[in-house]
This record gives C-alpha cells, sequence and structure tokens, in this order.
C-alpha cells in the first residue's frame, strides 16, 4: 500500500517516517536464520572504533545470499521508496547488521550521501528491524529537517571497507532535536539519504539486528544494471 498524502508531507518535512510492517514474522525469523550463517562464515566485519565493543556488518549483503533479495522487493517496501522516488526504481545496496547484547557499539551520527554522492539526492533508506528495536537497545536516532545540505565531517574514521572519511562529530549535531522510534521486529523506518542520523551503543540483555535497503530514483547513478536492477518502472532515456 503506498503512503497517504500525510505521510508523505511527512517525510519531505522531517527527512524521516516510520512505516509499519514491511516483512511477516516467518520472514523475519528466516532473515535471522540467514544472518547467522554469514556471521558463522565470518564474511561480516567489524567497523567498530571502540576496542571494548563489537559492532558487526555485511554491506551487499544480497549479492553473498540472494534470499535477501526477496526483502528488497516486498510490494510494502517498494510502494514506500514509490511513494516518494516517484514511480521509477533501483536498487542500490543492503546490508545487514547485527549489534550483539551488551557489546554492540555505537554508530557515529552521519549522512549516508557522505558515501553515495547522489546529486541531486533522490535516495533513501528503509531499515528493517530483525529484532524488536527502542532506545534500550541501540535503536537508530534522527534529526528531523536535517536533510537540506550534506554538512562535512569533522570527525575522521579509518573504514575497512570504505578508507578514511569523516563522520559528523557530536558537536556538529543538534543532538537535543534527536527522534527515536519503537520499531517492532519486521517493521520499519524511512529516511532521506542527507537525514542525520546515528545510535547509541546496546546495553540491552537482545541483540539488535537489522536490515538496511537502499534505494535511488531510476538512473540517478551510473551502475551497471546488473549490479543495480530496476525494480519497478522504467529507465530514464
Amino acid at each position: 500500500m503506498h503512503l497517504t498524502r500525510a505521510q508523505c508531507e511527512a517525510y519531505r518535512r522531517d527527512g524521516v517516517l516510520p512505516l509499519g510492517r514491511v516483512i511477516d514474522e516467518t520472514t523475519v525469523a528466516v532473515a535471522r536464520e540467514h544472518l547467522e550463517a554469514l556471521r558463522q562464515r565470518n564474511l561480516m566485519d567489524n567497523p567498530s572504533r571502540d576496542p571494548e565493543r563489537r559492532s558487526f556488518r555485511l554491506l551487499l549483503v544480497s549479492s553473498h545470499d540472494a534470499w535477501f533479495k526477496q526483502i528488497v522487493s516486498a510490494p510494502a517496501v517498494l510502494d514506500a521508496a514509490e511513494s516518494v522516488l516517484g514511480p521509477n526504481v533501483q536498487y542500490f545496496q543492503d546490508n545487514v547488521f547485527y549489534k550483539p547484547a551488551r557489546d554492540g557499539a555505537e554508530t557515529a551520527w552521519h549522512q549516508d550521501n557522505l558515501w553515495w554522492h547522489a546529486n541531486p539526492p533522490h535516495m533513501l533508506t528503509i531499515w528493517v528491524a530483525l529484532d524488536d528495536v527502542d532506545a534500550s537497545n541501540g535503536g537508530v536516532q534522527y534529526i528531523p529537517g536535517s536533510h537540506t545540505v550534506l554538512i562535512p565531517g569533522t570527525q575522521a574514521v579509518n573504514d575497512p571497507k570504505h578508507g578514511t572519511y569523516h563522520m559528523l562529530a557530536p558537536e556538529q549535531v543538534e543532538v537535543r532535536r534527536a527522534v527515536s522510534f519503537v520499531v517492532p521486529a519486521g517493521h520499519a523506518v524511512m529516511h532521506h539519504c542527507l537525514t542525520i542520523h546515528g545510535a547509541p551503543p546496546n546495553n540491552a540483555d537482545r541483540p539488535r539486528r537489522g536490515y538496511t535497503i537502499h534505494l535511488q530514483q531510476a538512473g540517478l547513478l551510473k551502475q551497471d544494471p546488473k549490479d543495480a536492477p530496476l525494480l519497478r518502472g522504467r529507465m530514464p532515456g
């Protein structure tokens, strides 16, 4: 089901919108099994800068496990994306994240377009919870209305996948304005590629597993169609 006019207006105003349920409980359970299998194969790296805490991820997960492609193409996912990107929707990337109980490291404040360089910035992320998520186990925090401009970060990060780049330092972010959402497993939150977001450590006695789908207005970035398939509509030109 496509977003209502009020939901679209809220997304355009805030740059972030809870979507409700996008996958059912059975799919959530199977996704957890696939994530654990990837972890057992040592495919997930740990980009945490904190030597006392771990935080695992696997970028482009569906290229390692094609099962995840069914979530990318879930009707609820594509309906939400089409509502704000328009009728032509193209895949860009999908990733899995795992923050262990009492161990998961924080995620520094950042904007996704730091890496993507989309111009115009017609891209979005749909963050799907694979566990019940709230503030206690490291729920993502967002700064509403921060999606108007890319802010050069001042906090250097040496990332095993992306090399050195600069995230946003806390003093660059109006942290007092941050909002977070209770996101039950199978539910999702959608945010604009310029929306500032980050996450605190996972201090709860339960994990925080998540799956992200990154989508673009078709033809925005020049990519091989084999790597970035069209999901709805048609390619421009």
